[in-house]
């Protein structure tokens, strides 16, 4: 076999850390936090709500009701969206760590 001719080898340096910027981190802060505050939100509101259509027994009160229905709903229906940008803010996290 022949040696390369001309260049030398490459040493066994380790790569330099990356530095992130304050920005960057503070992105990650807030697609860490954002999804974590919107469902904890969403589910005291819609058990306030259950609990204030359950507390009242007039006719006026069901529709409490159904909108913590709806407030649960549109939980349900965001969690893949606001479990993305859970997932995403965690591993921007991470990378600012190490």
């Amino acid at each position: 076999m022949r040696e390369p001719v001309g260049y030398p080898s490459r040493p066994n340096v380790p790569s330099a850390r990356r530095v992130y910027s304050r920005r960057y981190r503070a992105w990650a802060h807030v697609l860490l936090w954002t999804p974590i505050a919107l469902t904890v939100a969403g589910v005291v509101l819609g058990l306030g709500l259950f609990a204030a259509a359950d507390a009242d027994p007039t006719y006026g009160s069901s529709a409490l009701g159904y909108l913590g229905v709806v407030v649960w709903g549109a939980l349900a229906v965001l969690s893949p969206v606001l479990l993305g940008s859970f997932i995403a803010g965690l591993v921007m996290l991470i990378r600012t760590r190490n």
